[in-house]
């Protein structure tokens, strides 16, 4: 049986967390009036509660079965790069997104990363009540709630910088220059006014300097408080931090000519002061990516029959081995031509058509389904599962080092690069191809020829995490996709700003004054 994770918190910090959208995407306030003092010290476990039900913001059901949080963005993403393909649409779910239209849903992108923020800030002030956590304190002074309240702390910085990272990463151009005008920037002294109904747009050197300093500062209150650990994988700690900050610097690109070096030195800064652990290859056909608990996941969230959203979820969605939308004709699979290019050598490959080698009389009709990565653990029967309780993986080891070979290579340290990549490809290799792999391993001899095999990793390794759109943004190379995808474009070029890179939602324009004001002053200039 799973284990249940038990969370505490009151109708009334529900309500303060997801209360009613208002006409601004970025309004700080939601319907009804903000906590007291005096509220708040009537209420027991209120910080726990509050920083318990940011978490539960990674997973809500949106009311449509495409819609269940970062997992559902997740694959917005891949299928807009074509690493994702639907080889058929029979219900309609997902179908804007393989037709490469995913910036359609650039609102739902904006209003989840800034309902976080708002989450993040306004729980930020919460716990201020209680006397601000510091970085230098006597620990034999402190009581167990306040040592909680500093980790606690750090667990809301590095949300609030996930949360803008992900804005950055859908809405700011690659190497984008630093006074470009990207996105409003909030934090927990703007969520204190009740009358703020939106702010200008911050610089991307300002989005950035934003994201590194929350996640900088995570960092150094983990490091602080450290005698306190997280209760389950759902929530934060240092290591996500130190990786999240990595990939932040990484996807920044090096426009101040330092962001790869801090990239490779955050990246490694996770791998040796933290617990790493890459799947082994005996394990990497036998997972199925669906236990929180497999010891190379950083972060994930573990289903229950309490918060479980059926259908609509990742594996309502994408395995064929639930009751899911891909088991009865809307196939999620492997752009064909990625599934092609894995050699002989890479046991990865089998992560994909399996069904569809066991010669079954309907088997053609999975094909490229992920049925030996993202599959039930209850049953390997077609339809088996009608429970699901497969968990969610958010971040796993891998993605430190991949993001290690990359720095590296981009900074022309070869060696380096190279050592990260084979932590992850000496383990991905089929018993009796040694050969063939050391041959693949020989010819990266350049840094061209490394970085197309970070990129292929990226790629496979982490297919249906959410990481294909930032690798082709990140790389910038036209892609030729295969033919199981229903766009008719089978060429995409990252060029293509409105596809790649998402405007601001045409509401916030409209209820944002500040946005609103801007661009009338900008329409009266030109004229």
């Amino acid at each position: 049986m799973k284990k249940e994770v038990k969370y505490i918190f009151t109708l009334t910090i529900i309500g303060l967390l997801a209360g009613g959208c208002s006409d601004s995407y970025l309004n700080q306030e939601p319907g009804g009036s903000t906590i007291t003092e005096d509220q708040y010290n009537r209420m027991d476990n209120v910080v726990e509660g509050t920083v318990r039900g940011v978490y539960t913001l990674l997973y809500p059901y949106g009311g449509d079965h495409d819609s269940f949080g970062q997992r559902s963005i997740d694959m917005y993403g891949d299928l807009l790069c074509g690493d994702m393909a639907m080889n058929t649409f029979n219900y309609g779910w997902f179908r804007t997104d393989e037709l490469g239209q995913t910036y359609t849903r650039r609102g739902t992108f904006w209003m989840y990363y800034y309902e976080f923020i708002r989450a993040c800030n306004r729980t930020i002030n919460a716990l201020d009540l209680q006397g601000h956590p510091t970085l230098v304190f006597d620990a034999d002074t402190l009581t167990e709630e306040q040592y909680k309240n500093g980790y606690y702390y750090a667990e809301l910085l590095t949300m609030r910088g996930w949360a803008y990272a992900g804005l950055s990463r859908y809405f700011v151009e690659t190497d984008a220059d630093a006074a470009t005008a990207s996105i409003p920037i909030y934090t927990e002294e703007d969520t204190k006014e009740d009358t703020i109904i939106g702010g200008p747009r911050a610089t991307v050197g300002d989005l950035y300097l934003r994201i590194e300093e929350d996640l900088t500062t995570a960092i150094q209150y983990f490091e602080a408080y450290n005698e306190w650990d997280r209760d389950s994988k759902i929530e934060a700690n240092v290591d996500i931090a130190r990786i999240l900050l990595a990939y932040s610097y990484l996807n920044k690109g090096n426009t101040d000519n330092t962001s790869w070096a801090k990239a490779l030195q955050c990246a490694q800064d996770a791998i040796t002061k933290g617990a790493p652990h890459i799947l082994p290859v005996d394990e990497v056909l036998t997972t199925g990516f669906n236990d929180v608990d497999n010891a190379n996941w950083i972060w994930g969230e573990n289903v229950t029959v309490e918060n479980t959203t059926s259908l609509a979820s990742f594996f309502g969605q994408c395995d064929i081995y639930s009751y899911s939308y891909a088991s009865a004709g809307d196939v999620k699979g492997i752009d064909q031509n990625l599934y092609e290019s894995i050699p002989a050598w890479d046991i990865r490959k089998k992560w994909w058509n399996n069904y569809g080698s066991s010669n079954k009389s309907n088997a053609a009709s999975y094909k490229y389904a992920p049925d030996g990565k993202f599959y039930s653990a209850t049953s390997k029967k077609l339809q088996g599962d009608r429970d699901w309780l497969s968990d969610n993986v958010y971040m796993r080891w891998e993605l430190a080092y991949l993001i290690a070979a990359e720095a590296a290579a981009r900074d022309n340290n070869l060696s380096d690069a190279k050592t990260y990549l084979f932590a992850i490809t000496d383990q991905r290799v089929v018993a009796g191809e040694e050969t063939a792999y050391a041959t693949w391993q020989a010819g990266l001899a350049d840094q061209a020829t490394v970085l197309a095999a970070i990129k292929y990793n990226w790629r496979v390794e982490l297919w249906g995490e959410g990481y294909g759109l930032q690798t082709f943004r990140r790389y910038q190379e036209t892609v030729n996709l295969g033919e199981n995808h229903k766009r008719s474009e089978k060429t995409i070029s990252p060029s293509k700003a409105r596809v790649f890179t998402f405007e601001i939602p045409t509401s916030e324009e409209y209820y944002n004054p500040f946005i609103r004001l801007a661009d009338t002053k900008s329409l009266q200039k030109q004229h």
